[in-house]
């Protein structure tokens, strides 16, 4: 059986259910640009057949011709236009333009000498267009009207009182006839093999979960999933041809992502964002965009998909609050056993200077130990309060390598007296821009250069370098030549109230984690082959045209 790609058959994928499209409307490598082929071709097609019959003596009906002629031309121009303008064209338009080219070649062929006329062969490329666009069925009912007329051209023509004249007459029918039933079925057959093939594409895409679009180069909307509609809450009759800016609005009012995608020529990867949806509500998306391009490197279209992730997000949130409630159980048990020592210690110091029989030199003692262990306490305290406190989210366009410069710079005038320590800096010409905050990354980079002085005990050398990894986030290390980490606690020394000092509360480094990874970026501590211990932070590196030159910053 015969399909036409606009038949009522068709996958939801690639029509709509009120209108119905031609069968080339759209495929991955831009069928739209093909079907303008087409046409461009069926204008020269019908240009040559102008310019012939001008040079023909066309003794009745060259009148009839003419408009004919000038008709073909304004219809052809009009599927030009819609096929501009919507990336498709109705089977209702593609069936008159049938119709006019068919009429176009059957009178050139009445008047210009019936079946030995030079334009019978363009009958061949008629039923090819039908063929190819329409399907195997109409391919036949054209090659079949074509047939009828030229049995009724070869019957009127004046040759047939001739024998000899007679049979090179008919034998030209028969192979005419031959001739356009075979483009027929080759033309509809491949019509159906790219139906069948359709259809298989579209029961795939239909039963994903994901939403799944496909625009034009300019962002037109030329084919929906059903899981897209669903998700967009929009139907796929509404959303076909019109641009995806008008269909994902973004809640924040930015560019549409899709739009930014063909603009910029970059493909975004499981990008996150709030969709405004018609009703009001928002819904977050993971989008991820492919550009498709011809074999001449020219853009195409983009391949969307994308994922409602809102239950997704819920679930998150959850296991989030759930892992907050698991640290701070953690933090509880940790400062309830920092907090009972020097507690203990007051306690015991407070209990003795009650005693009216102690000395004034005893009590004196016992009062600066009372007083070293509550400010132990209060250190305690003001690291539990930084690491509990969200790091600041007033971040800007930052240039890291002046920062690294400062805080090189402080701390060797901090530790001037140690002769032996010495403090390098190796940061490159190249200007770093990041996003963050200068205060706390500062703060960051302060307190792991003190606990690297004071691993080494303030004698050694620290390094402090920056670099980019493979165009993708800034490197900052920290390597001194200090004993290193036990293999044993190095996973541990991020962790609250873990320290390897004598004194000290532990906080630090777990403060660093913090406000790192409020940065989007990441640290780990390794040890170095020739001993010492290495720190690495790893922040994302903006892209900036012009942000202005490393001493400017």
């Amino acid at each position: 059986m015969s399909r036409s790609f606009s038949s009522s058959t068709r996958s939801r994928f690639f029509s709509n259910p009120q209108r119905e499209y031609t069968s080339l409307e759209w495929t991955l490598e831009g069928e739209s640009g093909w079907l303008r082929n087409f046409a461009v071709a069926r204008m020269g097609v019908l240009s040559f057949i102008t310019v012939g019959s001008a040079f023909l003596s066309i003794e009745r009906g060259a009148e009839y011709l003419l408009f004919l002629y000038t008709f073909g031309f304004l219809t052809n121009y009009w599927y030009l236009h819609t096929l501009h303008a919507k990336q498709q064209v109705g089977s209702s338009q593609t069936w008159a333009q049938v119709v006019v080219d068919f009429s176009v070649v059957a009178l050139t062929v009445a008047l210009t000498d019936g079946p030995t006329s030079f334009f019978t062969f363009i009958f061949v490329v008629v039923v090819l267009e039908v063929g190819v666009l329409l399907g195997l069925r109409q391919g036949f009912v054209i090659a079949t009207l074509a047939s009828v007329f030229m049995l009724e051209q070869t019957l009127l023509h004046p040759s047939q009182d001739r024998f000899s004249s007679t049979f090179n007459l008919w034998y030209n029918y028969l192979v005419q006839v031959m001739l356009i039933y075979l483009t027929a079925f080759i033309s509809g057959y491949w019509n159906n093999r790219i139906y069948k093939l359709r259809e298989f594409q579209s029961e795939i895409l239909d039963n994903m979960a994901s939403g799944f679009i496909i625009t034009n180069a300019r962002g037109m909307i030329a084919a929906q999933n059903v899981s897209a509609s669903r998700i967009l809450s929009i139907p796929s009759e509404e959303s076909m041809g019109r641009s995806i800016g008008e269909i994902m609005h973004t809640a924040s009012g930015d560019e549409c992502p899709v739009l930014t995608a063909l603009r910029s020529g970059k493909d975004y990867n499981s990008y996150e964002f709030q969709l405004q949806q018609p009703q009001g509500s928002t819904t977050l998306l993971g989008l991820t965009t492919n550009h498709m391009y011809n074999d001449e490197s020219e853009l195409t279209g983009l391949i969307v998909s994308f994922t409602d992730l809102t239950e997704m997000n819920a679930m998150r949130q959850e296991l989030l609050r759930q892992d907050r409630m698991a640290v701070v159980g953690e933090l509880a048990v940790g400062l309830a056993h920092e907090i009972r020592n020097p507690v203990a210690v007051i306690r015991g110091a407070v209990d003795e200077m009650r005693s009216s029989s102690q000395s004034q030199e005893l009590i004196e003692r016992l009062q600066a130990m009372a007083l070293r262990e509550s400010d132990h306490l209060n250190e305690i305290v003001k690291g539990f309060l930084d690491f509990s406190t969200n790091p600041s989210e007033d971040v800007k366009p930052l240039e890291l390598s002046g920062i690294i410069d400062d805080v090189a710079t402080l701390l060797r005038r901090e530790y001037d007296q140690h002769k032996a320590l010495q403090i390098e800096c190796s940061i490159p010409d190249e200007a770093y821009w990041i996003s963050g905050n200068a205060s706390q990354l500062k703060q960051v980079f302060v307190n792991i250069g003190k606990n690297a002085v004071e691993a080494m005990d303030f004698a050694g050398t620290l390094l402090i370098q920056a670099s980019q990894i493979d165009d993708g986030p800034v490197q900052i290390r920290f390597d001194d030549t200090g004993p290193g980490i036990e293999p044993g606690t190095i996973e541990k020394i991020f962790e609250p109230f873990f320290t390897m000092k004598d004194s000290g509360v532990g906080m630090g480094l777990a403060v660093c984690m913090r406000i790192i990874t409020a940065h989007n970026g990441t640290i780990r501590a390794s040890n170095r082959a020739g001993g010492g211990c290495a720190l690495e932070l790893r922040l994302p590196r903006l892209r900036h045209e012009a942000k202005g030159s490393k001493n400017e910053s």
